[in-house]
């Protein structure tokens, strides 16, 4: 009885205080790592979301997004074994040493719920500030391994493995996405969209962050 009654209040809320509804769909691509040391990648944002107009400068929109995420572990130097365990000897004897890296691709469905800010320029160009929560889940991705000499055969080079089966990794992530975007016609707009985790997405505490250059066709 209480659950129906929210949602009788709430649908109240929606039909007095919004005065427009917009569909829009939007796609986006850039950059992803994690805080600290981590380097990037590339990041891909495909998403839709239903804008509710407040009044003229204020509005909310709640989007489903599909968000390709992920990070760069810096270099490692690493000793080069042969397939029975041993570690190599160059010709003066010495330790031979080679270089890893992982990088780490995770893709998440994404639930923002941002508030927008319009500054009109006139009546077709606007610039829109948006900032707001996120929740997502992550369902899919894979770690991919260079030069990891403890394998054997090709996996000495490359292999890879899914990341959210590790047991380091933790699916749920959520955080604040914020950005700014410019209306150049009544349906287009392109703006800078970023997502600053605030969740530890592994054992390790590491956290998610990304920017996307993104193109939006409003319906």
């Amino acid at each position: 009885m209480r659950r129906k009654f929210g949602w009788t209040v709430l649908l109240l809320l929606l039909s007095c205080g919004v005065s427009a509804q917009t569909l829009i769909f939007e796609v986006g691509g850039g950059l992803a790592s994690h805080y600290g040391s981590s380097r990037t990648i590339g990041a891909f944002r495909l998403g839709l979301g239903y804008e509710l107009e407040l009044d003229n400068q204020w509005s909310v929109t709640p989007s489903l997004v599909y968000y390709a995420k992920g990070w760069k572990d810096k270099n490692q130097e690493v000793l080069v074994y042969d397939d029975k365990g041993n570690v190599q000897l160059d010709k003066e004897g010495n330790e031979m040493k080679g270089v890893m890296n992982v990088t780490t691709n995770t893709n998440y469905v994404e639930l923002p719920v941002v508030l927008n800010y319009r500054i009109a320029m006139d009546n077709v160009h606007n610039v829109v500030i948006s900032a707001g929560p996120y929740v997502a889940y992550g369902v899919g991705g894979e770690a991919k391994t260079y030069g990891d000499t403890k394998q054997t055969g090709a996996a000495r080079f490359y292999y890879t493995h899914p990341i959210f089966s590790q047991k380091n990794m933790h699916r749920f992530d959520t955080g604040i996405t914020a950005g700014a975007n410019y209306s150049f016609t009544q349906q287009f707009s392109a703006g800078v969209l970023a997502d600053f985790g605030l969740a530890n997405v592994d054992t390790s505490g590491s956290k998610n962050l990304s920017m996307v250059v993104s193109l939006a066709y409003r319906f």
